[in-house]
């Protein structure tokens, strides 16, 4: 009878660890979230401090709550037959350690990121520091979640090169496909460090065919706006091999045109190329510094063309077709002030005068 009621109060025992076991890891788990609450909104609290608070703010919680949970689970199993052995729940400690380690790790990065990115915003080169703060985070994110994959890999005891060895020709498939994969990846890698282009600038491939304005940089693909306002989604690797033309980093924008003058206005263009050269060196919108040229070029078919060449002081492509056209009607005003006019194609017919006896 004894014996009976010994092994209640023992079994009783046990069963009140493991609820006070709970019990204590949720008072615990609130208190950490309310003490982290309060010290992140002290405002004597320094950035870096507030967003290791921040950081730890929700995981706390639930790391306390898992492990007590995983305790108390460890009590019971200690004390009862139960299809759960004590090292398959060791195991499982380590790797919900090394998982919540990660998700830690993760927000920091994201977090930190966010800070960094509110810095940059008040340096002039506001797009190219963001471009860079992405791929850092980006690869750091890699870099954390293999990382503990391997460590998970090593806790559940598992070989690697078995774990290869098994895959067979699955692997090679595998490994194929995922060529591709690591080929984006690092030309996306290379985007960033290299920095042909930036997000929000218009870019072109004469040898791959697209042009657009860059939405986007991600992992795999880049996004790209066409002049059509359709979405490309061009793979990274493309930009491994791509000729990238950037309008947007040009120092200044060409203006080149041809004018045909009508041959039979031939003594006058020494005055109207005169005249159109002192227009553009008196431009305000013209670069002074840059190669300026207006020249009597070439006998055409039907026209004597003058060649005008010049440089925009603008890189902004509606402000300098506005320019473009605005030089292009003072030279038609130049031309027609001369009493000249701009040729267009015409034929010459010589009739040959015949008799009325139909002799010439």
């Amino acid at each position: 009878m004894n014996n009976g009621s010994e092994m209640q109060n023992y079994s009783i025992d046990f069963w009140g660890q493991a609820a006070f076991i709970l019990v204590l890891a949720a008072l615990l788990g609130f208190v950490a979230r309310r003490i982290l609450h309060k010290i992140r909104d002290m405002k004597s609290m320094p950035e870096s401090g507030r967003i290791l608070c921040d950081t730890f703010y929700i995981p706390s919680t639930w790391l306390i709550w898992g492990y007590g949970a995983l305790l108390a689970l460890e009590v019971i199993v200690g004390q009862i037959n139960m299809f759960i052995s004590e090292d398959a729940i060791a195991q499982t400690r380590n790797i919900f350690f090394v998982f919540f380690t990660t998700w830690i790790l993760l927000r920091w990065k994201t977090r930190y990121e966010k800070v960094l990115k509110r810095r940059v915003k008040r340096t002039p080169s506001k797009a190219l520091d963001e471009e860079l703060i992405l791929a850092v985070s980006r690869v750091l994110s890699v870099v954390i979640v293999v990382v503990a994959a391997l460590i998970i890999l090593d806790i559940l005891e598992v070989q690697l090169t078995a774990l290869l060895a098994m895959g067979g020709i699955g692997g090679v498939a595998i490994g194929f496909a995922a060529k591709d994969v690591v080929a984006n990846f690092f030309g996306g890698l290379m985007i960033h460090i290299n920095r042909p282009f930036s997000m929000g600038e218009r870019i072109a491939s004469p040898n791959k065919n697209f042009e657009g304005i860059v939405e986007e940089i991600g992992w795999y693909m880049t996004r790209i706006r066409t002049l059509a306002r359709r979405p490309m989604y061009v793979p990274n690797a493309i930009f491994i091999d791509a000729i990238i033309e950037n309008p947007g980093r040009m120092y200044n924008r060409q203006i080149k045109t041809t004018i045909g003058i009508r041959y039979q206005d031939v003594g006058k263009i020494e005055a109207i190329v005169q005249d159109i050269r002192s227009m553009l060196r008196s431009h305000e919108e013209i670069d002074q510094d840059k190669i300026l040229f207006t020249h009597f070029l070439a006998f055409g078919p039907y026209s004597l063309d003058i060649e005008v060449y010049c440089f925009t002081k603008t890189i902004q492509w509606e402000k300098w077709r506005d320019i473009q056209q605005e030089i292009f009607l003072k030279i038609v005003e130049i031309i027609h002030s001369h009493g000249a006019d701009i040729a267009f194609p015409t034929s010459t017919v010589n009739l040959e005068r015949v008799s009325a006896s139909g002799k010439g």
